[in-house]
């Protein structure tokens, strides 16, 4: 065997190994997510979030149709955006927070179909680090993602299975 004929049967091999190795790894939990879509969060001011569920519940009907975001008293008003099969509310929380729920109309959504869900957030006055619980209901359970995310410990794993989904909240200039 040539050099260049070893090289590519190393190369291929290689390749058919990690390929293998991805098709047979285990279902990796997914996470709500915050993205702020390339803008700061400012203090007191109103800008545009996507609130991204990545996949389906790893449960034996994984498959989502509600998801529910919860934020506190310091957050000002969000109004979400709509989206194709959904229908969506804002409700008041006893604490002075809200509770906006995104519901699907007809079929539930499939296991490996992210999900994003846009709104324009009026953020808190005052700087800082705010999370916002999201609750994802799906055929055959749920996930309620509020785990805060701490070091590593004998007992507890970093990051947590169900995080808390943060922003940062920048002062005024």
């Amino acid at each position: 065997m040539t050099s260049g004929r070893f090289i590519r049967f190393i190369t291929a091999l290689g390749m058919c190994t990690f390929g293998g190795l991805i098709a047979t790894a285990p279902a990796a939990s997914a996470h709500a997510i915050i993205e702020l879509n390339g803008v700061s969060a400012v203090a007191g001011k109103s800008s545009a979030m996507t609130l991204e569920i990545q996949h389906g519940c790893i449960a034996d009907s994984p498959e989502t149709t509600q998801v529910m975001a919860f934020v506190g008293k310091p957050w000002g008003a969000v109004k979400p955006g709509s989206i194709d099969g959904w229908t969506v509310s804002v409700a008041p929380l006893a604490d002075g927070g809200q509770q906006i729920t995104w519901s699907v109309v007809g079929e539930p959504i499939p296991f490996a179909t992210p999900v994003f869900f846009p709104m324009t957030v009026k953020w808190p006055k005052s700087p800082g680090v705010y999370g916002m619980r999201v609750l994802q209901i799906c055929t055959g359970g749920q996930y309620l993602w509020d785990d805060p995310f701490v070091p590593a410990t004998a007992s507890s794993p970093s990051p947590p299975l169900t995080p808390l989904p943060q922003v940062t909240v920048l002062a005024r200039r």
